[in-house]
C-alpha cells in the first residue's frame, strides 16, 4: 500500500516539494495518511487529495483534503 498526495486538477502526485510526477510509481509514498495531510498543510499545497494504491487492487482510494486545513495558497511547479 502506497500513501500518495495528487493534485486534484492536473492528476500529477507528489515526488518531492515542488516536483510532481503522473507516474504513481514514482511519487513519494507518504506511508502514513497523516503524514500526508500535515505535508499538505505545512506547504500550503492548494487542491490535494490523499490516494492510497493497494498493491492487490487496481481501484485506488481517493480523499480530497478540505481547503481551510491550509492556510495560504502557492503555485505548483512541475
Amino acid at each position: 500500500m502506497k500513501i500518495l498526495l495528487q493534485h486534484v486538477r492536473t492528476q500529477l502526485y507528489v515526488r518531492s516539494l515542488g516536483n510532481w510526477t503522473p507516474n504513481p510509481g514514482e511519487a513519494f509514498d507518504f506511508r502514513h495518511s497523516q503524514t500526508a495531510i500535515d505535508f499538505a498543510r505545512d506547504h500550503a499545497l492548494p487542491g490535494v487529495q490523499i490516494v492510497i494504491k493497494l498493491n492487490s487492487c487496481e481501484d485506488d482510494a481517493v480523499f480530497p483534503l478540505p481547503e481551510h486545513s491550509r492556510t495560504q495558497l502557492i503555485p505548483l511547479a512541475h
